[in-house]
């Protein structure tokens, strides 16, 4: 009889007395011995209700029951994915902030090579870059220094720089 209630003989000692650890051994043991069987014995149907219908009820919240455990399973799921997902959005973005430092560093490194060169050489070469390029490079230099390369530029072209020039000092940061 000792054996199916579990008693920890060890207590004995630790409580206080025989008396308590036995107490306290048999109300864990209907705990104990309950914990082994899984499946709860059907309920019986409540009175006035069909046993077939109470069964395919029963059955049902069965199935109900194994939907939900599914549903918050592929829950977990896709919150754990989207979790996945703004941790590469965050890389992503940094890595775009990355790219664009180091663009602008290039950019201004240009701006440099163009200020040491001689007007008309830097006009000869910026006649042929793409006007975008062109136009950062031009808005990086000193006012003078960029006017006096426009001055060697094809008057078209020059134009167009100067107008995308104005248009780009018009731009405050917030509309970028």
């Amino acid at each position: 009889m000792f054996g199916a209630l579990s008693l920890d003989f060890s207590k004995l000692v630790d409580i206080g007395g025989p008396k308590a650890a036995i107490q306290e051994a048999l109300s864990e043991a209907p705990a104990q011995a309950a914990a082994p069987q899984q499946a709860a014995p059907a309920q019986p149907a409540p009175a006035g209700v069909d046993p077939a219908d109470w069964k395919a009820l029963k059955k049902r919240e069965d199935e109900l029951a194994d939907r939900e455990r599914a549903l918050a399973a592929l829950e977990k799921g896709i919150d754990a994915k989207l979790a996945e997902l703004k941790t590469v959005e965050a890389r992503l973005k940094a890595m775009l902030e990355e790219a664009n430092v180091l663009k602008d560093a290039k950019v201004k490194q240009l701006v440099d090579v163009y200020t040491n060169m001689k007007a008309k050489q830097a006009a000869a070469v910026l006649e042929s870059l793409e006007e975008k390029l062109a136009v950062k490079i031009l808005s990086g230099m000193r006012g003078r220094q960029a006017g006096e390369i426009l001055s060697f530029v094809e008057t078209k072209k020059a134009a167009r720089l100067s107008e995308a020039l104005t248009r780009l000092q018009m731009v405050t940061p917030d509309q970028q």
